[in-house]
């Protein structure tokens, strides 16, 4: 399945779309600390999980929202919010290793040993 990276996504459209996937069965695994004082307030990161498919989602105060998932994954959001997404250039979710870079102010909730994202395999920190 094609991902694709969803960019300047209203703030209270991205976090609209991060309570619909905490009520619709997709796991939060890992989410940007609470305990960093500029969560919500400069900065914020969640990835969810659900049958082998992962979405990513980041917000900015500068530059808004990113979300990366597959084409359908992104259509169905876009259908159920009945907004129009956009698809420039990412400031974050473009870089592959970008759990790996930001792991130390990242809380991960996956219990299991391994984390896969987007056919990658990180050992869990």
């Amino acid at each position: 399945m094609e991902t694709k990276i969803a960019t300047n996504i209203e703030t209270d459209i991205l976090y609209s779309i991060i309570k619909f996937l905490k009520k619709n069965d997709w796991k939060l695994t890992i989410e940007y600390s609470d305990e960093i004082f500029d969560k919500g307030i400069d900065f914020d990161l969640y990835q969810f999980e659900r049958n082998n498919e992962t979405i990513l989602l980041v917000w900015d105060n500068w530059g808004e929202g990113e979300i990366k998932a597959t084409t359908e994954t992104l259509n169905e959001i876009a259908k159920h919010f009945k907004v129009i997404l956009k698809f420039g250039k990412p400031e974050y979710l473009h870089k592959p290793d970008i759990i790996d870079e930001m792991k130390y102010l990242l809380k991960f909730k996956n219990s299991s040993h391994n984390i896969k994202i987007f056919g990658k395999n990180l050992n869990q920190y």
